[in-house]
């Protein structure tokens, strides 16, 4: 039984079409697939209505955590390309987010700092988070998540022994 928007049994492919593959596996894997989909449009929308860029979100995050942290650990740290994060703290630090500064020991590392406005909005992306699990995760009974998060580690085993 599924709840209402996490049907996957009429959606994408029929079951049979894929081979090797048993109908009640596939069927999780579709509802599992559409619920990250809802989860992303959820997020995306909690913090757009707070103007702050998804992809900022989980940079500010990691920063927060790890004030001072080297520019080439938060890239790590996001599984993102050096490149990649350059442009993104370029863009942060034109906004006044963050600022970075030469290590003191190492001039070969970056270290990257919150502002004062990087904090507020990190404040401010905390409550988008807390509107965005109340308003999913939240309304689950607790013996519910107990179950979901008991498979959602299993499920993250399994994967990461293939891995």
């Amino acid at each position: 039984m599924h709840p209402k928007g996490c049907d996957s049994r009429f959606e994408g492919p029929s079951f049979a079409e894929i081979r090797g593959v048993d109908p009640l596996s596939l069927q999780v894997f579709h509802a599992f697939f559409k619920a990250m989909r809802l989860h992303r449009q959820l997020m995306f929308r909690t913090m757009s209505e707070r103007d702050i860029f998804p992809g900022q979100a989980g940079c500010l995050w990691v920063i927060s955590n790890h004030d001072g942290i080297p520019q080439r650990d938060l890239a790590q740290r996001l599984h993102v390309a050096r490149p990649t994060i350059t442009v993104m703290l370029q863009k942060m630090e034109a906004s006044g987010l963050i600022a970075r500064q030469p290590d003191e020991d190492d001039q070969r590392l970056t270290r990257i700092y919150l502002t004062d406005a990087g904090r507020r909005l990190q404040d401010e992306m905390d409550l988008a988070m807390a509107s965005f699990i109340n308003a999913s995760f939240g309304k689950m009974s607790a013996g519910d998540l107990e179950e979901f998060d008991r498979l959602l580690g299993e499920l993250c085993s399994i994967i990461g022994r293939e891995l």
